[in-house]
């Protein structure tokens, strides 16, 4: 191999899926999105097809922002933080303590 010769490397690697210009990861959460909305806005509240389609982009486009490239920034303040505490305990383990008696028997009458 010649040094000057560069190594060739898979710019793939590392990257995300990608459905077009936009991530896969998001599908289902559009789906999800579209779906209520569409159920709210046409169904229940009677709105305008334009309408509806409106708050149908705001409502994917609202979650593109907040995921973003990066989403445990924003999904990750769902989950719950642990509670760590530290406390003393004495350790016992699985038997109980025998103690050893060195006392003398003694007979009683």
């Amino acid at each position: 191999m010649d040094k000057d010769e560069f190594r060739r490397v898979n710019q793939i690697l590392g990257a995300s899926p990608m459905f077009g210009p936009f991530p896969a990861e998001l599908l289902v959460p559009w789906a999800i999105i579209s779906f209520t909305a569409f159920i709210f806005a046409n169904n229940i509240f009677g709105l305008h097809w334009f309408t509806t389609v409106l708050i149908i982009a705001w409502g994917n486009v609202t979650w593109w922002i907040l995921t973003g490239s990066k989403p445990y920034r924003f999904l990750s303040k769902f989950l719950p933080v642990p509670r760590w505490t530290r406390g003393l305990y004495r350790y016992s383990g699985l038997k109980k303590p025998t103690k050893k008696r060195n006392a003398k028997k003694t007979q009683t009458f």
